[in-house]
């Protein structure tokens, strides 16, 4: 990848549900917790600010840092509220978290030069659907300008590593993923299910996520392979003994955490196909279907194989 090409968004997600604790809390500490360990400085610029929003224009160039929540949006339209990203703001979204909304949100960047909020430096996101009211979807929405290959570059990705790891380490997580966006939270694998052949159930995340200790969702350059289904795959010796990935490691629940390269550019081709092969077994079955990419749209990184019959069990 180079400089000129268009940046990509990239989802770094992490799916728990009630075993890793109070969800509320568990939004809460990924909201504040992410942001600190990744902007620790436009933190602590922002915290003098009054927790209620500007109406008016920001001051160009200058920082901003918005909280967001949204309920509704399922039988009545949403209802969004926003606060800074202070001090203020953050005790506002503890107690607006003590109800779980459908989203909440945190934003930061900076004013472009008519005073609009433009470039996104961070933006995450926590998701809570009441057809999956036992999980949470949190996330980090990233873009890929800097992946050249350059040091920099690598450092980034390790941020993006070290971050979802930290709490990987301390859930008990049904799934998670650092892969390309696609939709809302959905899975390559999910993207390319045809809606005429499978339901609803089975491709999107606010439903598949019910069963993602049975199934796994899908998988990328970082997988996260959910403790009941490692055993099915033959557990990390198994696993290392494939050469499909860089690094193979067990969390300390029983969760398994595979990177298949050590940079993300450079999953693709042959090694996307010996990461299917080793995942097959446990990963959700149906044939998936390659749909043309327009300029500014992630590829699909998949194997256009049904894993069942890859695996023999379809």
């Amino acid at each position: 990848m180079t400089n000129t090409m268009r940046p990509l968004p990239v989802d770094l997600q992490l799916d728990v549900d009630g075993s890793a604790g109070d969800l509320s809390e568990v939004a809460y500490e990924w909201l504040e917790g992410v942001s600190a360990r990744l902007l620790p400085d436009e933190r602590k610029a922002l915290a003098p600010l009054p927790g209620r929003v500007s109406r008016g224009l920001g001051e160009p160039g200058s920082l901003f840092g918005v909280l967001g929540v949204a309920r509704g949006g399922v039988d009545a339209p949403a209802k969004s509220t926003e606060r800074n990203c202070s001090v203020s703001g953050f005790a506002w979204l503890r107690r607006e978290l003590a109800d779980l909304p459908a989203m909440a949100t945190l934003e930061i960047g900076t004013f472009d030069e008519r005073g609009h909020r433009a470039e996104r430096q961070l933006v995450l996101s926590v998701r809570h659907h009441p057809l999956s009211p036992g999980w949470l979807r949190l996330a980090v929405l990233e873009d890929d300008r800097p992946l050249d290959g350059s040091v920099d570059s690598l450092s980034v990705q390790q941020e993006w590593l070290d971050a979802l790891r930290f709490y990987a380490e301390r859930r008990d997580p049904g799934f998670g993923h650092i892969s390309y966006s696609y939709g809302v939270g959905a899975t390559a694998l999910e993207d390319c299910l045809p809606p005429r052949s499978f339901p609803p159930e089975q491709r999107e995340p606010e439903r598949t996520v019910n069963e993602c200790r049975r199934l796994l969702r899908g998988y990328s350059w970082l997988t996260i392979v959910p403790k009941e289904l490692a055993a099915q795959i033959g557990g990390p010796a198994a696993l290392s003994a494939t050469g499909a990935f860089h690094r193979v490691d067990e969390l300390p629940g029983g969760a398994l955490w595979l990177q298949a390269t050590e940079r993300f550019e450079d999953y693709h081709g042959e090694i996307v196909t010996k990461v299917f092969a080793a995942l097959a077994p446990v990963l959700r079955p149906g044939l998936p279907v390659e749909t043309l990419r327009y300029p500014g749209q992630p590829p699909h990184l998949l194997v256009f194989e049904d894993a069942a019959e890859h695996t023999g069990s379809g």
